[in-house]
């Protein structure tokens, strides 16, 4: 009798993985992380000091905020709706001890509240870019920085593009 139960919870499970996968994929990005190797650029284009706020956009497995939060000087907060990517961040957080300095949400970014960020970092696809730009220019503080892998942020001007070589994924810095 134990059987059909533990069928149907599998079923659901599988359900929920894989529906909050191609939910995120179409609302925003698949998941693909960021390269290891790419990380330090962001770090460093990030500027954060104490008392700033850091928001990752579509957070992924969590690299980029545990690279941030290492130090611990400031707020680093994750929004991310895909359950498997969700829960593989938290355990790695967890394990690294770093849960006290970064922070995960499982939420749709695009109906959360940016207006705490000092720093917001995205990878997403171009038509979410052109989706959200309306959102940081509503909500995004002045002097707000908008830091973005791979895609630019459609009719905006980057402040700076970091590509140090040909084959190097390009980083945009926007600032508000």
């Amino acid at each position: 009798m134990l059987e059909p139960f533990v069928l149907l919870l599998v079923f659901i499970s599988i359900i929920i993985v894989f529906g909050s996968a191609a939910y995120a994929s179409l609302r925003a990005a698949p998941w693909l992380p960021v390269r290891n190797r790419d990380i330090g650029r962001i770090v460093t284009l990030a500027r954060l000091s104490s008392q700033q706020v850091f928001f990752d956009l579509g957070s992924g497995d969590g690299r980029v905020l545990m690279a941030l939060g290492r130090n611990c000087r400031a707020r680093t907060i994750g929004y991310e709706v895909s359950v498997l990517p969700f829960l593989y961040s938290q355990i790695r957080l967890l394990t690294a001890g770093l849960h006290k300095c970064v922070e995960v949400r499982f939420a749709d970014f695009f109906t959360a509240d940016l207006s705490p960020a000092d720093v917001v970092f995205c990878f997403l696809t171009p038509m979410a870019m052109k989706k959200i730009a309306p959102k940081f220019r509503a909500e995004l503080k002045p002097g707000a920085r908008v830091i973005s892998y791979s895609f630019s942020i459609p009719g905006w001007v980057p402040e700076r593009v970091d590509k140090p070589t040909e084959k190097s994924i390009p980083i945009f810095v926007y600032t508000l």
